[in-house]
C-alpha cells in the first residue's frame, strides 16, 4: 500500500528526533559534570527507493533532453555521534588537590581492572597515602620516587629527589619524613664600627644543624685589634671553641679585604664536640666576591654584624601537598622544605573523540582512538599544563542546547503530523467501499 511508505518515513523521523532529544537531555543533565564533553547525533537520509535512474540527453536530430531519476526517500537514521572536544572553562576551587588540564590530554587512572582516562581531576589521598579519584577510589597514575635497596629516597647531585621513570599508582606515605641536611654554609651581613676602640667586640649567633638534624649553637665573635682595619674572628659551637683564631681585614673604603669566607673543618668541629655529628666542612661566608652588596662592612657606624642565614635544616613531617603546572606533587614539610614527591602522568590520543565512555567520568581506548601516548605536562607535552586548585567545567552550552530542544520539538511535531495525516488518508480509503 502506497501510504504505508509515508507511515514508515514518519516513524523513522519520530525515532530519530527522539534520539536527538536524548542527546540534548544528556548534555543538559551533565551541564555541571566536571570535564564532560557534549555530544550530538549525526543523521543521514535512509535508503532511497529508485524507480527510474533517469535518462541522458538524446543527441539525435529529433532528440529530447535528459530525464531526472525517479526515487522516493524512506526516512532518516542515526549515522554517528560527534563529541565536542573543545576546552571547558577552568574554574578555581581553592582546593589544592583539585586538578584541571589546560590543553590536550587526560589523567590516567587504574580502577583495579584496567587503565581508564578522564578530564576530571578531583583527587585525594586515602589513609594509606594512595592518590585516588575521590568518587571511585581509582588510582591516579604517575611517576613516584626512586628508592634504593634500603627503601631510602635517591637524590641527585643537587640534593633533589629523583623520580622513577616507570609510571604506576601514585603513593605519598602520610608518614613520609623530609630528611635533615647538615649546615654547610652560614652567611653574614652588617657592619663593624670602624670607630671602635681596640678590644671592642661584636657577637652574633645562629642555630646550625648536624648530619642528623640536631641543632647546635654557632657563636661568632669579631674583636677589633690594634692594627687598623683588622679584626679577629673566634668561632664556638655549643660554647666550645672550634679551630684557630682568624684574622679579618678591611679595605680603606670599608669593604672587606680578606678573607671573604672562613672554612671550619668538620673534624675540628667534631673534636670540640667529642663526637662525629658533622660530616662536611662549615663555610662562614663573610662576603660574596661577586656581589658588592651585602656581607660585612667596616664603616663609621654602629656595629650590626649579624648571622643572616644558614642552609641546614632538621627533619620534618609532611603537612600539605600541591601540584605545579608540570604535574609535580610538591610536599610542604614542618622544617620549611618543599620536596617533589611524584609527578602526574598525562595520556594523549591521536583521535580522542573516539574514546568510549564508561561512566564515572571515565573513558577507555577504542579501535579508532589510537593507543595512549603517555608523558608529562610541560616536559613531554609542552602545550599542556596542569592547573592546581581548579577544575575543568563541562563544555555544554545551554543556549545552544535549548535552541536545539525547540527545533527538535517542532520537527517531532511535524513528523507526527505526517503520520496523523497518513492515517486520515487511509481512513478515507476505507470509506470508498460504502
Amino acid at each position: 500500500m502506497g501510504l504505508s511508505r509515508s507511515l514508515s518515513t514518519g516513524t523513522s523521523a519520530l525515532r530519530t528526533f527522539q534520539r536527538r532529544f536524548d542527546f540534548i537531555s544528556n548534555n543538559l543533565a551533565n551541564v555541571n559534570t566536571v570535564g564532560y564533553k557534549s555530544s550530538r547525533g549525526n543523521f543521514v537520509e535512509q535508503f532511497n527507493q529508485v524507480y527510474n535512474v533517469g535518462k541522458s540527453v538524446d543527441s539525435t536530430a529529433k532528440g529530447v533532453g535528459g530525464v531526472m531519476p525517479l526515487q522516493f526517500g524512506l526516512g532518516v537514521r542515526l549515522a554517528g555521534i560527534t563529541t565536542d572536544m573543545t576546552q571547558g572553562s577552568i574554574e578555581t576551587t581553592g582546593r589544592p588537590m583539585d586538578l584541571a588540564i589546560s590543553g590536550e590530554g587526560y589523567f590516567i587512572y587504574n580502577n583495579g581492572e584496567r587503565q581508564v582516562y578522564s578530564r576530571a581531576g578531583i583527587i585525594t589521598a586515602d589513609k594509606s597515602g594512595n592518590i585516588v579519584d575521590s568518587s571511585t577510589g581509582a588510582y591516579l597514575q604517575g611517576y613516584g620516587l626512586l628508592l634504593d635497596t634500603n627503601g631510602m629516597i635517591q637524590k641527585d647531585a643537587d640534593g633533589l629527589n629523583i623520580l622513577d621513570k616507570n609510571y604506576n599508582n601514585l603513593v605519598v606515605s602520610p608518614n613520609l619524613i623530609s630528611p635533615p641536611s647538615q649546615t654547610t654554609t652560614v652567611s653574614l651581613t652588617g657592619n663593624l664600627n670602624s670607630s671602635g676602640s681596640t678590644g671592642t667586640s661584636r657577637d652574633t649567633s645562629i642555630t646550625i644543624y648536624d648530619v642528623k638534624g640536631a641543632p647546635h649553637s654557632l657563636l661568632m665573635s669579631f674583636t677589633k685589634t690594634a692594627n687598623a682595619d683588622e679584626y679577629t674572628l673566634d668561632v664556638k659551637v655549643d660554647n666550645l671553641a672550634v679551630g684557630t683564631q682568624q684574622i679579618i681585614s678591611f679595605n680603606n673604603d670599608g669593604s672587606i679585604n680578606t678573607p671573604t669566607n672562613v672554612t671550619m673543618a668538620f673534624g675540628d668541629i667534631n673534636t670540640a664536640l667529642t663526637g662525629t655529628p658533622f660530616q662536611k666542612d662549615l663555610k662562614i661566608q663573610l662576603a660574596d666576591p661577586a656581589n658588592a652588596i651585602g656581607g660585612l662592612t667596616q664603616y663609621s657606624a654602629p656595629s650590626s654584624a649579624t648571622a643572616l642565614e644558614q642552609n641546614g635544616y632538621e627533619p620534618g613531617n609532611i603537612i600539605d601537598m600541591s601540584v605545579d603546572q608540570g604535574g609535580k606533587l610538591l610536599g610542604s614539610f614542618t622544617n620549611g622544605q618543599s620536596e617533589v614527591l611524584g609527578q602526574i602522568a598525562i595520556a594523549k590520543f591521536v583521535n580522542p573523540a573516539a574514546l568510549v565512555r564508561t561512566g564515572n567520568n571515565f573513558l577507555v581506548e577504542s579501535p579508532n582512538s589510537g593507543l595512549a601516548n603517555v608523558g608529562t605536562a610541560g616536559d613531554i607535552f609542552p602545550s599542556t599544563k596542569i592547573v592546581g586548585g581548579a577544575l575543568e567545567q563541562s563544555n555544554v552550552d545551554m543556549t545552544v542546547e535549548f535552541t536545539e530542544m525547540i527545533s527538535t520539538q517542532r520537527a517531532f511535531e511535524a513528523a507526527s503530523r505526517t503520520i496523523t495525516v497518513s492515517d486520515t488518508m487511509l481512513a478515507e480509503l476505507n470509506q470508498l467501499k460504502r
